[in-house]
């Protein structure tokens, strides 16, 4: 049985079927005013299993009465020091046996990713294998919008992120290699709420202004706006303050975004396939594909250096 409905129907039973299992470094116990009324202090808290049982705790507890949620039993576990090892492995083992593991499930052992998890989203949330829900009405942004976002305003000079990010096949090989170059340029010790939500707003309003131009601008050589976007996007990203994406910056990022971004992107699209045109045009003739070359690292590097 689902444990939402669980919660629901039988609050009795809720800790019956599943726990939850936490990390600490230390846990401190201090007595309270009355007997048994101590205080338990956790340090260095983190959730080894049983995130989705705390995700229905969070979702219900404004729809279920507090005398309901008070029949409710939660199972609940704390390790600590060479424990807490042991549960990771452990759950990691029963994980794998249950489900198939993907490089997007690792990610929630970066600690880098773990530090922006536990970042300040306001009224959002952020985990690496449901995305991210923010903004005023709670949109969702998938990980793999959020990874390509944060790849196409990488400070790299090369789009080397975001051509590993233009097929779900590249964003796998990004997410299963946390000690590459190019996930430290993703994914870094900098990332902060604000400054995901900045890339996600930036690279949808640039591929919105990409999905809104003519139909005919994408034939030929125009086939680049279809099968390399994401050098666009990166391209289109070059004249803003990527070092600052982070931060609390005195840039206008939000202005930017609505009122210039548009632009430049169209801009940007315009001047790559007017130069994929000029490098290459035997490209235009009989037998060759735009859709196997537009893609390619090596188009990528050349249009990178063109300027806009």
């Amino acid at each position: 049985m689902q444990s939402q409905p669980l919660l629901e129907e039988r609050p009795e039973d809720f800790g019956a079927v599943g726990q939850i299992v936490l990390g600490a470094e230390a846990v401190e116990v201090q007595p309270g005013p009355r007997l048994f009324a101590d205080t338990l202090f956790v340090a260095g808290l983190e959730c080894i299993d049983g995130l989705q049982r705390l995700r229905v705790i969070a979702d219900m507890r404004g729809r279920l009465s507090r005398e309901h949620l008070r029949r409710a039993v939660i199972r609940l576990e704390i390790r600590c020091g060479h424990e807490r090892d042991r549960a990771r492995q452990a759950c990691d083992i029963e994980d794998r046996y249950r489900n198939g593991s993907t490089a997007q499930d690792g990610l929630i052992r970066c600690p880098k990713i773990r530090r922006l998890m536990a970042g300040d989203w306001e009224k959002g949330d952020f985990d690496p294998r449901r995305g991210v829900t923010g903004g005023p009405q709670g949109s969702r942004s998938s990980m793999a919008e959020v990874t390509s976002a944060l790849a196409c305003l990488s400070d790299d000079p090369l789009p080397t992120a975001a051509h590993l990010t233009a097929a779900p096949e590249g964003q796998e090989a990004l997410w299963g290699d946390r000690t590459s170059a190019v996930y430290r340029s993703v994914f870094h010790g900098r990332m902060s709420p604000v400054g995901v939500m900045r890339a996600v707003e930036a690279w949808r309003t640039a591929r919105s202004a990409l999905a809104a131009l003519p139909r005919k601008s994408r034939q030929g050589y125009g086939h680049l706006i279809e099968y390399a976007s994401e050098l666009i996007c990166w391209k289109a990203f070059r004249w803003l303050p990527m070092l600052s994406l982070h931060t609390r910056s005195a840039f206008p990022w939000d202005r930017a975004i609505e009122r210039e971004l548009p632009v430049r992107t169209v801009r940007a699209a315009e001047s790559l396939v007017a130069h994929y045109r000029e490098l290459h045009p035997e490209h235009g003739r009989p037998g060759n594909s735009y859709k196997s070359e537009a893609p390619k690292m090596d188009l990528w590097r050349e249009l990178a250096e063109c300027a806009v």
